[in-house]
């Protein structure tokens, strides 16, 4: 009996049980790894592969060949130039072919120009390559032109001492203060060594001349090159040239611009993206349709590590991950992201040339989470697996037969009351069976204690149980009230299945679809209520419906949706539902002119700062009920940040747009915010406009763009709404750009200094100028740097920032044992601004053994305040230090700062310096100053000496110091003066 039912349980329970494990196993399995979320999470891991090279890319484009097509656009100047030349000499554009006098007054006509786009192009080089003869006694193919490069293109020069010629006339070079290169040559001629140096200029003008362009056809034959050599010993650079084509159609050269490949591959390592796993970055060219790039420039050390020395890249697509895929040389896997970039129009010439940028990692990085998801994830299906594979033995084991009947006879007597069971005369299953039908009294019980402790609780759940072969429908009596159905007295009862057919289409007729939610509107005495209704009909032949009431959950679902697309304060829309309704208009707009409006309101932080943020909240809430007036007229406006909203309107015709604008400042002069306190504020605020499409024709750039309007009438005149201006942009678009990269100059005091020498007549040292060199992409010299914290209004942040760590850098290079002892030390101090008496302190605490050794420069760039200046000179006294006037002669009130301020050296700038020993007008003033200066025993400094010649002649006029290009540039480590120039300077002096 014992082994029969022992049996019996094995192939009745433990069995099935066993088979359903298994299969519930495979389910799990096949969803997690068959059902979409492991795909998923891959395709996601290589999504962010994709999304970095694309933002590679476009940063690539904007910083350099996007950049260079505007400068291109704006280059008229060329063509122009030329014709200006050719009608000047009354000359004809065949005569460039043949007369080498009229090409050199043309590079001579272009050259200043093309020097001002090399500076505001951020390339490395610009050229002009001419169809006719370098010189006279040139060779016959050797071309007219030049070549300059920038050798110190993140610097900032008053003078063009940074550039280098390549190509060109020593004339033009001596004209303009260009240095020859150590590669220089007189023109640009193809040799059978090196045919790729050449086709960077003959390219794009052979296929204009062959395809008969015409003047405003120039750039649809620009012409990216390949890296080549200028030189065979010259650094590797890739060029962007266009044909130089004049009115009448005659190609008469080609000009573009340099990048040299370490610069190249300087922007792709500071776009290099952090994430879990690393990328390396590789720009190169490919034949279009094909799958091999020839790698011009990289960036990462993984590509030094595994392609270095690979002269080509082949790759396979991978359709179903939509990425390519391909192999290093030793075996390892990887995956690339390959986007196209932007450098050629629609069917150009030179189409065929795809360059390319590929976003390259390695595949066990990139997939490194993914596959550790599936681990865990296996992990966690196998291990309950086993536990419930052992806990069903064990059940199967105690199970027994009485138990299978006791489950039969409960069955049977589901749901009726006062349930009885029958005895097995087995003591634990005796006990069972009387705590069954104990607990099925406790069930009633508690049915009917809950249903009366919902009803008093005002929880409204209802349900019912319908079953296809019975007549009747079990029902609550919670179900009837909620459904208006009338009540019962019983907390359930049985209505026939017609009566309740009729009661459910009569209830929910107007069912709505929420998502997987089934909801019922119902309008009653207390309002609108809405009704879940939940069917299970898992059960075969039986469904079973819940019906709760969540008019608390529907409508803190329909706030919260509110407040994703509305400002709580103000009522108007967000920044994320502004810039999804104007995506929604850009995308259908045809014909229309559109217009995005940026303000800002002007007197919002004295509000916050004088009344409290409640009066400015009111203020802000004031404005935005003006702005409402555009969207009764059909715009968008939104509140995008603190005190900044957006406004999008559009129009037949900009006229309408700007007129609704003119009338909104004037509607807004009605309006002003009544304080506590009786003051009355009257609205003000500044805005910039900018249109499209023709400003620009995506949202990003658009919004840029109006930004910098508004951002240019903040810094200038506020309460008007500007239009965005291309050209302003182009020259002053640092000033956005770089503010950031300002704020963290100033709080992390990232700035370097170079030390100039200051020599005497002897060729010793006097001295050594601090020049500020701050390390900025946006901004390009201390100029920019002087620009923008004048308009910030912080001038003298700069200032102490000079001070303390300019004398950081003199205590490093004292310390390295560069500085000698009694060597002078002039800070460049700026007029309008001192520091205050609290920073005097720390610097005389912090560095009082240097400042008796201080020459303070006050420079005349700035407008002068007398009251610090005075202070500036007390401060000098009381350290025994010296004060001097830079660039004398330049600046605001030369002889009055003389009489008033009485200084110990007077700086001559490098305009009155420049070819003194030529200009008989310079040599009087600075006679002048020499004997002013010998009167009042004030020692004479020449700044900017940068031929022997100005050096001779200063010396013979009695100037005591000198300072220029000629007797060193600035370091950024302090080194002695070249011998020569010492023993020069000696031979000088040894003359006077």
């Amino acid at each position: 009996m014992k082994n029969k039912s022992s049996e019996s349980i094995r192939t009745q329970l433990l069995g099935p049980l066993l088979i359903l494990l298994v299969l519930q196993a495979a389910v799990i399995a096949g969803l997690v790894l068959f059902g979409g979320v492991s795909i998923k999470l891959k395709n996601n891991e290589i999504h962010i592969l994709s999304e970095n090279t694309e933002s590679t890319k476009l940063s690539l484009e904007k910083e350099t060949f996007h950049h260079w097509v505007v400068m291109f656009n704006n280059s008229e100047f060329i063509t122009a130039g030329i014709q200006q030349v050719l009608d000047s000499e009354g000359r004809e554009s065949r005569d460039i072919l043949m007369d080498h006098e009229l090409n050199r007054k043309i590079v001579d006509k272009v050259m200043e120009k093309s020097i001002e786009m090399l500076h505001l192009s951020h390339a490395t080089g610009v050229f002009v390559v001419l169809n006719g003869p370098a010189a006279k006694n040139s060779p016959v193919e050797m071309k007219a032109g030049f070549y300059l490069r920038n050798s110190n293109s993140g610097g900032y020069l008053k003078d063009n001492s940074s550039l280098l010629m390549e190509r060109g006339l020593p004339s033009i070079a001596e004209k303009y203060d260009i240095p020859l290169d150590s590669f220089w040559e007189l023109g640009f001629q193809e040799d059978e060594e090196n045919k790729a140096a050449a086709s960077f200029y003959k390219k794009p003008y052979l296929m204009a001349v062959q395809n008969l362009a015409a003047k405003d056809d120039a750039m649809k034959f620009a012409y990216l090159s390949q890296p080549f050599r200028l030189s065979p010993r010259d650094i590797q650079v890739i060029t962007y040239s266009i044909p130089i084509i004049l009115n009448d159609g005659t190609v008469v050269g080609t000009c573009g611009l340099e990048i040299t490949l370490n610069q190249l591959e300087q922007i792709l390592g500071e776009d290099q993206t952090s994430g879990n796993f690393e990328e390396c970055w590789l720009l190169g060219i490919r034949n279009k349709g094909t799958k091999t790039i020839v790698p011009v420039a990289y960036s990462g050390y993984l590509y030094n590590q595994y392609f270095n020395e690979s002269q080509r890249i082949d790759y396979e697509d991978n359709e179903e991950e939509n990425i390519s895929e391909l192999t290093s040389s030793e075996g390892t896997k990887w995956y690339a992201s390959i986007r196209s970039l932007d450098v050629y129009g629609n069917n150009g010439p030179f189409e065929e040339d795809e360059w390319v940028l590929a976003g390259i990692a390695r595949q066990k990085d990139l997939l490194s989470f993914y596959n550790a998801i599936r681990r865990m994830l296996l992990g966690s299906m196998a291990v309950p697996l086993i536990f419930s594979l052992l806990g069903a033995f064990v059940i199967g084991k105690i199970m027994t037969e009485p138990i299978r009947r006791l489950i039969v006879e409960l069955r049977g007597k589901s749901g009726s009351r006062g349930l009885s069971l029958k005895r097995v005369h087995i003591r634990e299953i005796d006990e069972l069976t009387e705590t069954i039908e104990q607990l099925n009294q406790d069930v009633e019980r508690a049915s009917s204690k809950i249903s009366s402790i919902l009803e008093h609780a005002n929880v409204l759940i209802g349900v019912f149980e319908y079953e296809e072969e019975a007549d009747r429908v079990f029902c609550s009596r919670s179900l009837f009230q909620m459904l208006d159905w009338g009540s019962i007295e019983e907390p359930y009862c049985y209505i026939k299945t017609e009566k309740f057919k009729k009661y459910m289409k009569r209830t929910f007729s107007g069912i709505k679809i929420k998502g997987d939610r089934i909801l019922q509107c119902l309008e009653g005495p207390e309002g609108t209520r809405w009704v879940e209704f939940i069917l299970d009909g898992s059960k075969k032949g039986t469904i079973l419906g819940v019906c709760s009431d969540v008019t608390a959950d529907v409508e803190e679902k329909e706030k919260l949706e509110r407040e994703r697309n509305f400002d709580l304060l103000t009522e108007i829309y967000n920044r994320r539902a502004f810039r999804e309704q104007v995506a929604a208009v850009m995308n259908r707009q045809k014909e229309k002119v559109s217009a995005l409006i940026m303000w800002d309101l002007d007197n919002l932080k004295y509000i916050n700062d004088t009344y409290g943020h409640d009066e400015g909240d009111r203020y802000i809430v004031l404005f935005a009920n003006c702005l409402k007036i555009f969207s009764e007229k059909g715009g968008i406006v939104a509140r995008y940040s603190g005190d900044e909203f957006v406004t999008f309107m559009e129009a037949d015709e900009k006229e309408e747009i700007r007129e609704k604008i003119r009338e909104f400042m004037k509607h807004i002069q009605k309006f002003s915010l009544n304080t506590g306190g009786g003051y009355q504020f009257p609205i003000r605020v500044s805005g910039g406009l900018s249109w499209y499409p023709d400003d620009a024709a995506d949202f990003e750039t658009l919004f840029s763009y109006a930004d910098f309007a508004m951002y240019m009438v903040k810094h200038s005149v506020k309460g008007v709404v500007k239009e965005f201006d291309l050209n302003e942009y182009t020259h002053n678009s640092y000033m956005l750009a770089g503010s950031e990269e300002l704020n963290r100059m100033l709080d992390k005091k990232e700035v370097c200094f170079a030390f100039q020498p200051i020599a005497t007549r002897e060729g010793r040292i006097y001295g050594y100028e601090l020049l500020m060199r701050p390390k900025f992409a946006n901004m390009k010299g201390i100029s920019e740097v002087l620009n923008l914290a004048r308009a910030q209004a912080k001038l003298s942040q700069i200032e102490s920032l000079t001070w303390f760590a300019g004398l950081k850098a003199v205590v490093a290079e004292a310390m390295a044992g560069q500085l000698g002892a009694d060597e002078k030390l002039f800070i460049n101090s700026i007029a309008s601004v001192c520091l205050t008496e609290t920073e005097q302190t720390e610097l005389e605490e912090t560095y009082g053994d240097l400042l008796h050794r201080i020459v303070i420069e006050m420079t005349e760039g700035e407008p002068v305040s007398h009251d610090f200046m005075q202070r500036k000179v007390d401060m000098a006294r009381r350290w025994k230090g010296q004060v001097a006037v830079d660039d004398f002669g330049t600046g605001y009130n030369s002889e009055s700062i003389l009489l008033r301020m009485r200084p110990d050296i007077i700086k001559v700038d490098i305009n009155l310096v420049k070819r003194i020993h030529e200009d008989q007008n310079r040599q009087i003033i600075l006679r002048n100053l020499l004997d002013f200066a010998k009167q009042n025993n004030i020692t004479v400094l020449a700044e900017g000496v940068e031929t022997p010649e100005e050096l001779e002649f200063l010396m013979k006029c009695g100037v005591s110091l000198f300072q220029g290009y000629y007797i060193s540039r600035p370091q950024m480590e302090i080194r002695p003066l070249d011998p020569y120039i010492v023993k020069r300077m000696q031979e000088f002096s040894g003359k006077t």
